[in-house]
């Protein structure tokens, strides 16, 4: 069994050896992870993703959970095929094409896809076999919040007050297969055009319209391109809806804020892929989990004033 302490050579020793890869294997590393570390292998059957990571009690990620959540995703058709799982270790099929990016919201076959996929995924529940995690981003919040309290971070006051009062007006609601982490960087398109889903970390049931907001505003989608989203996946666009989705907006926005936050604190990831993931991602911001925070801050921020202009 992998031993996460191991330092990379010895890790990708080990990737290479795994019994689903047949042949002589060549193992490089894969940049842009923020919480993992990943490796692109090829070996006379094709290429593959590993991808190497433990239980984060402080995230909420457990590696059964983000399993049975892949495997099942692979299932519904949403995202490549897994081949291979075992503690720390899942390897899936390569995807021959690129990470979206904010700028793909303008490619109107790409965003219907991209939602496409979404309500695939929010529909294919049954196909979940053993336990997944619950995603409640209120829940996910109030522990964050909780966390940098602990560790000295006092500057938050009013987010707890805030996090109560949003969730109140949420309202019950039919729990569904969601992935909870839908940033452009989690989403693919292949060489023919097709929009794939990727990083299953977080994935569980969840509300479905946090994925819808996510998608939105993890992509600075303009007012013009979150009309288009929200009448992709729900077929209108009534008041009802719209107000649902700016209060999913900014729950989004305050838990990639918090995350920012709490992985600053408590990341044991070499900074050095820290650095270079946020540099190839957001190569605007501080290289490093503090420039994700302040990102995610003045999105916050902006998406917090836009509900309570609509919404007091």
């Amino acid at each position: 069994m992998i031993d996460l302490s191991w330092d990379s050579s010895r890790i990708q020793a080990y990737v290479a050896a795994l019994p689903c890869f047949s042949g002589e294997t060549h193992v490089r590393p894969l940049i842009g992870g923020l919480c993992n570390t990943n490796f692109v292998v090829s070996d006379k059957s094709g290429k593959y993703v590993a991808r190497i990571g433990g239980d984060i009690q402080v995230h909420g990620i457990i590696q059964a959970s983000v399993q049975n959540a892949m495997r099942a995703a692979g299932e519904i058709g949403v995202t490549p095929e897994m081949i291979h799982a075992e503690p720390g270790v899942v390897v899936s099929r390569y995807i021959e094409g690129r990470a979206l990016t904010a700028a793909d919201l303008a490619d109107d076959g790409i965003l219907q896809g991209w939602v496409a996929r979404l309500s695939e995924l929010h529909a294919g529940g049954r196909a979940v076999s053993g336990a997944v995690t619950h995603f409640d981003a209120f829940q996910t919040c109030r522990h964050y919040l909780r966390y940098c309290r602990a560790q000295g971070r006092d500057d938050l006051t009013g987010a707890a007050d805030l996090v109560e009062r949003l969730a109140a007006r949420v309202g019950p609601y039919v729990p569904v297969l969601t992935h909870n982490d839908v940033v452009p960087q989690n989403a693919m398109v292949d060489t023919a055009g097709r929009v794939h889903l990727v990083d299953w970390d977080y994935g569980g049931f969840g509300h479905p319209w946090f994925d819808v907001a996510g998608l939105a505003t993890n992509a600075d989608a303009s007012p013009e391109q979150e009309e288009r989203i929200i009448r992709l996946y729900a077929g209108d666009l009534t008041p009802e809806l719209m107000e649902r989705f700016r209060l999913f907006r900014v729950a989004v926005n305050l838990r990639e804020y918090l995350w920012g936050l709490v992985q600053d604190l408590s990341s044991g990831l070499d900074q050095a892929i820290v650095s270079a993931g946020m540099s190839a991602l957001y190569p605007d911001e501080t290289a490093g989990y503090s420039g994700y925070a302040d990102m995610n801050r003045r999105r916050f921020e902006a998406s917090l004033d836009d509900y309570r202009r609509h919404h007091p």
